[in-house]
């Protein structure tokens, strides 16, 4: 990810805290926090990832495992 392409992407990305959704431990389809390492899952399932990154103003995710797939940004709701 190239934090120039979004003013909300942090300059480095945090380490995840883990390899299962922090609220409900689910194990698949995992978003990253890219702020602080929040692991969370998907919006197919609980939402836990997109609560955190709404609710602690950290729009800035990825999907899990990192590398695999995309970044996203709550902010401006697009793809990074």
């Amino acid at each position: 990810m190239d934090p120039a392409t979004c003013e909300h992407a942090p300059a480095t990305i945090a380490n995840p805290s883990g390899d299962v959704c922090e609220e409900c431990g689910s194990a698949v389809n995992l978003r990253l926090c890219a702020a602080c390492g929040h692991v969370g899952c998907c919006e197919s399932q609980a939402g836990h990832g997109r609560a955190h990154a709404l609710g602690a103003n950290h729009p800035v995710i990825l999907q899990m495992p990192v590398g695999s797939g995309f970044t996203w940004c709550y902010a401006e709701s697009r793809y990074v």
